[in-house]
């Protein structure tokens, strides 16, 4: 079973509306340059744009191991691109879907993480606060004169997950527009906190009374969560 499936469709449901809406773009990474690596820190007084922050973020990480469910190499952006815009402050969110075969949850989960965490992009400064599905972006005058924006750092971040072994491919969403308007995105965020709320818990603690969770409803509506924990019982009876 698969434990990002209603996320994903929300996150279909995002793409549709938005192209309804006629503000929707999209390339394959294979098409357009990536960004280049190197020194991230991006002082204030060096700083063109920022994006996120008390504007507004989110950032999502999501998995499955069904094939066709994510378009490989995708970036979709939701919105204008910061070369279009005269704000120096505008909201952000980044949403990856990994398609891949993965033998566990949770350490799926950090090694994206720690991946993404591993990235520096020339002349740009990101923070990532997972927990809290918050993103943050330092962009310098020298990033925006050499032609830096969103479909380019996209491409990056996707061709570095694309190099993990076990990933087949991956897909990002990315929206400046006010994350207000994104009733689907919202929808698809608070699922995919409660999930990945609940494999922790399940990780960090397998003795725990399922009637008495407080994420019981989560894993009743999600049954690969429960696959899951009796997954890991076994093997830690087995050990």
């Amino acid at each position: 079973m698969e434990l990002f499936r209603e996320p994903i469709e929300d996150l279909k449901d995002c793409l549709a509306d938005a192209d309804k809406r006629k503000e929707l773009q999209g390339t394959k990474c294979s098409m357009i340059s990536s960004w280049p690596r190197g020194s991230s820190l991006v002082l204030q007084a060096d700083t063109a744009l920022e994006l996120g922050g008390a504007e507004g973020s989110l950032f999502i990480i999501l998995w499955t191991e069904q094939d066709g469910v994510i378009s490989p190499g995708q970036i979709s952006l939701v919105g204008p691109d910061i070369q279009e815009v005269e704000n120096k402050k505008l909201p952000v969110a980044q949403v990856i879907m990994v398609y891949g075969d993965f033998q566990d949850e949770y350490e799926t989960y950090q090694l994206f993480l720690d991946t993404l965490l591993g990235v520096n992009l020339k002349d740009i400064s990101i923070r990532f606060w997972p927990d809290r599905q918050r993103i943050w972006y330092r962009v310098s005058d020298q990033a925006l004169k050499s032609g830096f924006n969103l479909m380019r750092c996209g491409c990056t971040l996707l061709n570095r997950l694309q190099s993990l072994p076990a990933v087949k491919g991956a897909e990002i969403i990315i929206s400046t527009e006010s994350l207000t308007d994104h009733p689907f995105l919202k929808k698809a965020a608070a699922n995919s906190s409660k999930i990945l709320e609940a494999l922790i818990k399940i990780h960090e603690d397998l003795n725990f009374d399922c009637e008495d969770c407080d994420y019981k409803d989560v894993c009743d509506e999600v049954g690969a969560l429960k696959d899951i924990h009796r997954r890991l019982q076994g093997e830690r009876k087995d050990s």
